[in-house]
C-alpha cells in the first residue's frame, strides 16, 4: 500500500510538473487564456483520475449562469484540481501571492487566468478586486478560500473578512461550495497521497440579504453557517455508514470541533 502510494505521489508531480509546463507555453503561443485554461482543466481531470479518488459532485443545477463568487472550505492541496475536475464550468482562484511564485506552476496558474494577492499590500488588493470584478461581470466563476490555509483535520476554521470585499463589491451572486476528503487524501505536510472519497457539494446561492448588497461580515457569517451545516449533514451520514476506507485511517477524528 505505502509503494503504490510512492508510485501515485510521483506520477502526480510528474503529471503537475507536464501540465505547468504546457498550460504557460500555451499562453505563451496563443497569448490568450481559453488554451492555459483548456490545460488546466485537463490536468485537474487527470490529476484525480491517477489519485484513484471517488469523487461525488452535487448541487451543480443550482449554480448560477453568469459570473459568480464561489466560496469554500480549505482542507488540502488536492483542493485546487478537484474544483477544477468537478465543474462544467471553468474556475479560477484568487490565491495567496506565494502561490504564484512556486516555479513552473505559478507562471501556468497565471497564464490561466487565476488571481494572486499580497493580503499585506492595500494597493494589490484594490488591483485584485478591480481585476476580480471584471471577470464577474465576464460570467467567470472565481474561487476564494477563506480560511485562508488548509485544514489539518477537515474542520472549518475561522473565516478571514477580507475574502468578503470581493463578494461585497462586486454584487455578484455567492455561492457556497462544501468540499471534503482532501485532507485525507493528501494530508498537510505530506507528499503521499492516500485512498479517499472526494466531495464536492454546491450549496444554494445567498439570498439577496446574505449576499449581493450585505455587508461583508454578514456574507462571511451566512456562508460559514451553509458550510458548517452541509459538513454536519455529511458527517451524520458518513457516521451511519461507516468509514469508507478503514486502511486509511483518521477519517472521523476532528469532526464536531465547528461550534459556528
Amino acid at each position: 500500500m505505502v509503494i503504490l502510494g510512492f508510485l501515485r505521489s510521483l506520477s502526480i508531480l510528474f503529471l503537475t510538473a507536464v501540465a505547468s509546463v504546457a498550460t504557460y507555453l500555451a499562453g505563451q503561443v496563443t497569448r490568450s487564456r481559453s488554451a492555459p485554461e483548456r490545460v488546466m482543466g485537463w490536468w485537474g481531470r487527470s490529476f484525480v483520475r491517477l489519485g484513484g479518488w471517488r469523487v461525488r459532485v452535487e448541487g451543480m443545477g443550482g449554480l448560477p449562469a453568469g459570473g459568480a463568487v464561489l466560496v469554500s472550505n480549505h482542507q488540502s492541496l488536492v483542493d485546487i484540481p478537484l474544483l477544477l475536475a468537478a465543474f462544467p464550468r471553468p474556475v479560477k482562484f484568487i490565491a495567496k501571492r506565494e502561490l504564484g511564485e512556486i516555479p513552473l506552476f505559478g507562471k501556468a496558474m497565471a497564464a490561466a487566468g487565476n488571481l494572486f494577492v499580497d493580503r499585506e499590500d492595500p494597493r494589490d488588493t484594490v488591483q485584485m478586486l478591480r481585476d476580480a470584478g471584471a471577470r464577474l461581470r465576464g460570467g467567470e466563476l472565481l474561487v476564494v478560500f477563506p480560511e485562508g490555509t488548509r485544514s489539518m483535520d477537515g474542520s472549518i476554521g475561522e473565516f478571514k473578512p477580507g475574502a468578503f470585499f470581493l463578494a461585497q463589491r462586486s454584487g455578484a451572486p455567492v455561492v457556497p461550495v462544501y468540499i471534503d476528503g482532501g485532507n485525507r487524501a493528501l494530508p498537510k505536510g505530506s507528499l503521499r497521497f492516500r485512498p479517499a472519497d472526494l466531495l464536492v457539494r454546491v450549496l444554494p446561492p445567498l439570498s439577496g440579504e446574505e449576499g449581493a448588497g450585505g455587508t461583508k461580515e454578514r456574507i462571511m457569517a451566512s456562508v460559514r453557517e451553509r458550510i458548517l451545516a452541509a459538513r454536519g449533514a455529511e458527517a451524520a451520514g458518513a457516521a451511519r455508514a461507516g468509514p469508507p476506507f478503514p486502511e486509511a485511517g483518521g477519517g472521523a477524528r476532528g469532526r464536531g470541533k465547528e461550534n459556528g
